[in-house]
């Protein structure tokens, strides 16, 4: 008897052991992380995204999302992709000048007339290009997404370039960005994005430069009524990943991650353009006033900034400039 009780205990071993080894695997979790709140659009496209690739690819990959920096400080994240330890981050595309020289010809100033322009260009053979000079620096571009046209938040009304003079303004740590500013008369700033609201409370800065969302879901008009409209530079948040994990994902899958992050390029570009629009009346409803200057002598004044980097990007600038034209 105790013979055939131990010979029904190692069947029995046997069956739970073949069932732990048959059974389903969770799939592979994947992190990535942004810059913005939990509520800014940078989340909600990022939750479409995943889900989308989650249900396509039957649960072979989950992702966990972090806003504000959780996962890391955006110039961190660009750095752990490239290193391979960490996996995937919304970028802010002004700091991959750092990796690829070309990739920062795009933080010229009004080098794009509106969105609609930076899609076209970015959703086309430039974009694929610049994605190319990334993927040799191990950093693999699935899809150029929107971060908006950028404006300029500072203490006083802006109606001309002079009305800027001597304002310390936050800017991305952008070269062409803090060229661009200075130019315009006001003072840069490079400063991490999630250090912008104690900076400016402690008047470290007299205010900052970037997109409506922006000045939303930061709460910035908690800090200024003021916002000048002048459209005066598209920065995108491309969507990257480590080439170390993109190695190990099938040929099939990538295919799916690819797909579905130029869907969500798409469609975030077509969403900010008439998000921008609420966002502005949602802005004024907080008693911000916004100017709409002329922009025609703020570009005067950058010309020389277009000279000063024209030796680092070459052809490119004329040649985004007649592909942008196209855009209809």
């Amino acid at each position: 008897m105790k013979s055939k009780k131990n010979f029904a205990i190692m069947v029995l071993l046997v069956f739970v052991c073949a069932l732990g080894f048959t059974a389903p695997q969770k799939g592979r979790v994947i992190k990535v992380g942004h810059t913005g709140t939990k509520d800014h659009y940078y989340q909600m496209y990022l939750e479409k995204w995943t889900k989308a690739v989650t249900e396509r690819t039957n649960g072979r990959y989950t992702f966990e999302i972090y806003p504000s920096d959780l996962y890391g400080k955006p110039n961190q994240l660009i750095e752990g992709c490239q290193l391979g330890t960490s996996d995937m981050v919304l970028a802010t595309g002004s700091l991959l000048s750092s990796y690829s020289k070309i990739v920062g010809v795009l933080d010229l100033p009004f080098l794009f007339a509106n969105e609609k322009e930076a899609s076209y260009v970015l959703n086309g053979p430039i974009g694929d290009e610049l994605a190319d000079s990334l993927a040799a620096k191990n950093l693999v571009v699935l899809g150029w997404w929107e971060n908006g046209m950028r404006h300029l938040f500072p203490p006083r009304p802006v109606n001309k370039p002079a009305d800027l003079k001597g304002l310390k303004l936050r800017v991305v740590n952008s070269k062409p960005m803090i060229e661009t500013i200075n130019a315009m008369g006001a003072i840069a700033v490079p400063m991490a994005f999630n250090d912008v609201y104690s900076a400016w409370q402690m008047k470290t800065i007299d205010g900052c430069e970037g997109t409506i969302t922006h000045m939303l879901t930061q709460k910035y008009y908690e800090l200024t009524k003021t916002g000048a409209l002048l459209w005066y530079m598209h920065v995108p948040n491309p969507l990257i990943i480590s080439k170390k994990l993109w190695s190990r994902i099938s040929d099939a899958d990538k295919k799916i991650f690819i797909e579905e992050a130029k869907k969500i390029s798409v469609f975030s570009f077509e969403f900010q353009a008439k998000a921008d629009e609420g966002d502005i009346k949602k802005c004024e409803s907080y008693g911000v006033v916004f100017t709409r200057p002329d922009r025609q002598p703020f570009i005067d004044l950058c010309k020389p900034v277009y000279e000063k980097f024209r030796p680092d990007y070459g052809d490119m600038i004329d040649r985004i400039i007649a592909e942008a034209a196209k855009a209809k």
